[in-house]
């Protein structure tokens, strides 16, 4: 009888293990470009972006601003959103494109418009969708890279502390909620309970 109790149990726990489904938590949000992220200026050096404040003046091709790796728990991601401000002092009529990269692979560009060297704050934010990139080295990079170069006298831009990126997977993600590990647990759990109470019956 304790054996049939003990297959039966058993046979109700594997079903329920192998239909359990957990809710995943698809957006992870990653603050970039923010404080300690590397920069490179060919103009004015290298260096890593200070807390409330901007990296040094870019205006050349291939100039930019790159986050440390991070972890998301994200096996792959197909979408980013993105809230950044850009220091914008550009003149004479030039506009600078800037790449948003993910692991060495282009997503989209954003476009500083010639302000008449104001010397502002630009606020750029936005989406882009594209195909699955493949968490690489444990994690994720973000890049914004400068795609042209404005000619002398042109002005300049500069990436501010302050951004954030929001890094999704529309298929679902593998790090599940932790209202559903809490479910799935207690589940599981109040079975194994139940299963010795009875055999010791």
């Amino acid at each position: 009888m304790k054996k049939l109790l003990v297959f039966s149990l058993g046979l109700v726990l594997a079903v329920f293990l192998a239909s359990a489904t957990f809710a995943y938590a698809d957006d992870v949000q990653e603050p970039f470009p923010t404080a300690g992220d590397a920069y490179c200026s060919a103009t004015n050096g290298c260096g890593t972006l200070p807390a409330g404040g901007m990296t040094a003046p870019m205006w050349t091709t291939g100039d930019y601003v790159m986050s440390a790796l991070f972890d998301t728990g994200q096996p792959s991601i197909n979408s980013l959103t993105y809230n950044f401000n850009i220091w914008d002092d550009l003149g004479g009529g030039n506009n600078e494109t800037v790449g948003y990269w993910v692991n060495g692979v282009e997503i989209g560009t954003v476009t500083v418009n010639d302000c008449n060297y104001c010397a502002s704050n630009v606020n750029f934010s936005g989406s882009f969708n594209f195909a699955s990139i493949s968490a690489q080295g444990g994690g994720y990079t973000l890049e914004l890279i400068l795609q042209n170069t404005i000619p002398p006298g042109g002005g300049s831009i500069a990436f501010d502390d302050g951004g954030e990126a929001t890094l999704s997977n529309s298929s679902g993600s593998s790090v599940p909620e932790p209202g559903s590990i809490l479910l799935f647990g207690s589940g599981v759990l109040g079975i194994a309970g139940f299963m010795r109470r009875k055999i010791n019956l």
